[in-house]
């Protein structure tokens, strides 16, 4: 499902300067994901002491968007499409006597759909815009382990992913700084994750892998991101 996203968003960043008249816009900036569900959440001690927080863990990454407004507007709005697509990571490392030991999370979005744009031609600097999207989001679990034996090195190493159906809403503030460039001052995506349920093999206390069954459910992330449109 990931590759068949990725071409998808392939097509539509190579297609829009065919289909539409104006030149796309191209967003390129870091990206802070509050994912739910994942090991490692934030530490309450920190300053954003909320549920919120408590309750997701932070990934760091780069977000990379598309937009295109060319399919007319109103009031000054410019209606168009937007394709996206980000990545995250969150992980630990660490040593011990003979080697070293490290875990990460990481995150994937692929997405599109419609967005709307206001003010791109009126006096002002602001440029707010909204959009809808939906997709697929590709999250993925590793784990390693280095040991020193002898002369060389052991290594074992452990990976799980998942994919899912994701949708998102959200919107942000653009600023004009000149004729072709424009800073995001910020960006934020309602983008949840439907899990769907799945068989896994649970290793039981006599020892035999039994299947064992868990029931999806939705996985309630945000998407803050800023940086640079092109």
């Amino acid at each position: 499902m990931v590759k068949t996203f990725l071409v998808v968003l392939t097509c539509l960043f190579v297609a829009a300067p065919v289909a539409f008249a104006q030149r796309p816009e191209v967003f390129v900036g870091y990206t802070n994901l509050q994912s739910e569900g994942l090991p490692d959440r934030n530490d309450p001690s920190w300053p954003f002491n909320t549920s919120f927080f408590r309750d997701r863990t932070t990934q760091h990454g780069v977000n990379v968007s598309v937009s295109e407004y060319g399919l007319g507007g109103f009031r000054g709005a410019g209606l168009g499409l937007t394709g996206d697509a980000s990545w995250a990571r969150q992980g630990t490392s660490s040593q011990f006597t003979g080697g070293d030991s490290s875990r990460h999370t990481d995150t994937y979005y692929f997405m599109g759909g419609p967005a709307l744009k206001f003010n791109r031609s009126g006096p002002s600097r602001l440029e707010p815009y909204m959009r809808v999207m939906a997709g697929a989001a590709h999250t993925r679990f590793t784990a390693d382990t280095n040991t020193a034996i002898g002369g060389g090195t052991a290594t074992s190493s452990f990976a799980v992913g998942s994919t899912d159906f994701t949708a998102s809403a959200g919107g942000g503030l653009d600023v004009r700084l000149g004729e072709r460039i424009k800073m995001r001052a910020v960006q934020v995506d309602w983008a949840p994750v439907f899990l769907r349920d799945r068989t896994v093999n649970v290793l039981g206390a006599n020892g035999v892998l039994a299947p064992t069954t868990l029931d999806g459910q939705r996985q309630d992330n945000w998407r803050f991101s800023f940086g640079v449109v092109f």
